[in-house]
């Protein structure tokens, strides 16, 4: 079996993993967090994805990444290029889950990496909190760059398991922004 239908199986495996959760809790968890600039970051969460406070109407990737992963910081530069090409109607928000790092070299990262979306750094003990929901919903183990992509209404539509091609995520985005 190809590498790539492996990924499509896990990544159809996840999704059915994220949206299965018992329809008869519909209770909502909210995670608040503030960013590496001191903007509050809201998430209520919902059966079958997240609702991003200020994202509404927007295609959103949440990205787990780790500032010591070689294929993380690969995928960094076409984020970059992505949240430029999409601008006002896409939005990544990153959580840095590898390492313990200060808020202060996580925006020195930020600024020699150029990140221009928003980045939350793990000295948040609820990112902890966040990442066991996630991983609870999708059955991630932690492999990093980990991904979710939510349509406009805050739905998850794809999980990204490893690291992707600006081809795909821009495919991927375009399809919900245009459906």
């Amino acid at each position: 079996m190809s590498l790539k239908k492996v990924f499509l199986i896990l990544s159809a495996i996840l999704f059915v993993g994220f949206t299965s959760l018992n329809a008869a809790n519909k209770e909502e968890n909210t995670f608040e967090f503030k960013d590496l600039q001191g903007k509050e970051v809201v998430l209520n969460t919902f059966v079958q994805g997240i609702h991003f406070k200020g994202e509404k109407g927007k295609v959103v990737l949440l990205d787990f990444f780790g500032n010591m992963c070689p294929p993380c910081l690969m995928e960094m530069p076409e984020l970059v290029e992505i949240q430029k090409e999409f601008k006002g109607k896409f939005d990544i928000i990153a959580f840095q889950v590898q390492t313990k790092a200060t808020d202060d070299e996580m925006r020195d990262f930020v600024k020699e990496h150029k990140l221009n979306y928003t980045v939350i750094n793990n000295s948040d003990p609820k990112v902890f909190d966040f990442t066991d929901y996630i991983s609870a919903k999708t059955s991630w183990k932690g492999l990093i760059p980990f991904a979710i992509l939510f349509d406009k209404k805050g739905n998850a539509s794809k999980i990204y398991l490893g690291m992707k091609s600006k081809e795909e995520f821009e495919k991927d985005i375009n399809y919900l922004l245009n459906h």
